[in-house]
Parts: structure tokens; sequence; C-alpha cells
């Protein structure tokens, strides 16, 4: 997995701990640094605002409410693989952004150019993206036995992989203006 960067905040730190403590791959390897470099480039800080908790799976749930794993140790578990992939869709569909379109198997698109707008995903820190990375791990921890339940997760790890990459430059632009 990729390492923490040593600036990182106690927060992210921690965080990266949890996220690293299973081998998911290389797949999911790639989102978080995707997902660090996010982070990095927003000085390890936080946003104003959150990524929606509407359908988000209950798992994600229990585990912000103790803290992200810091107070108390949240089941986040997934019994029903098949039934938190339904899940997990729904509330990842609800997230795109207006510009992204689908590909000729229904699936979103992970090709051409970024759009501009962000939408519902341009969140940071604690209660950014991180929840979705979140989401892909406790889902990743119950399917690495079963090939069709990894093959589904590996094709959700991708398609968040492509929206983080797409966030980590429009990120990194910022930080290179100063802003």
């Amino acid at each position: 997995p990729p390492t923490c960067p040593p600036q990182a905040a106690s927060w992210f730190v921690y965080t990266h701990e949890q996220m690293t403590q299973h081998h998911l791959g290389p797949h999911f390897n790639g989102l978080l640094a995707a997902w660090i470099r996010i982070e990095a480039a927003s000085r390890f800080e936080h946003s104003s605002g959150a990524i929606t908790k509407k359908m988000r799976p209950e798992q994600v749930n229990r585990w912000i409410q103790c803290g992200r794993g810091q107070r108390g140790n949240p089941d986040t578990s997934v019994p029903n693989p098949a039934q938190y992939k339904r899940q997990w869709w729904a509330w990842w569909n609800s997230l795109q952004p207006a510009w992204r379109g689908k590909d000729a198997d229904g699936d979103w698109s992970v090709a051409g150019a970024y759009g501009k707008e962000w939408d519902g995903l341009l969140f940071w820190g604690q209660n950014g993206i991180l929840s979705v990375v979140a989401a892909l791990y406790f889902w990743g921890c119950a399917v690495q036995e079963d090939e069709e339940c990894l093959r589904a997760w590996e094709r959700a790890v991708n398609d968040v992989s492509w929206i983080c990459e797409g966030l980590a430059l429009f990120h990194e632009s910022f930080k290179k203006k100063g802003f």
C-alpha cells in the first residue's frame, strides 16, 4: 500500500492505518494513492461541507458515529456483499457530477476529460471522499475469497479511482496557484 505522508494530520495517519490494515491488492492501492494526493493537496484540512449520507451504507454510518474507529470498535462487516453492492452503487450513483456520462454497457465512463464542476464530490478531509474510500474498504474486506464478488468490487474501485484521480488533479491545480 502507499505510505502515509510524513506531514499528514493525525486524523489522516489514523485513518490511513485503518485503510491499509488488510492488503486489498493493486486496484485498491491505486485508489489509496489518489486519495492521499487529494488530502495532501488540501493540506490535510477539512472542507466546510460533507458528502451526502443519504443512501450511504450503514457500515459507514456506524464507523463515522464511532469517530471513524477512534471511539470504539464499530461493526463494519459486510455479511451480504450482494446487498451491500446494490446499496453502495445507489449511493455512488447519487454522488456523480452532472457532466459524467455512461458507456455503451451502462456503466459510468472512466475515459475522456474530467468536467469542471464536481458537485457532491468536492469534499475533502474526514467528511469528504474518505467516506467512499472507507465504504470500499469494508466491502473489499468481505469479498476477497469470492471471485465474482471480487470482480464487482474491483469495478467499483476502478470507478472511484478514476474520479479520485480527477479530484486530485483539481485539488493540485489549486495548490499550484497558491490557494
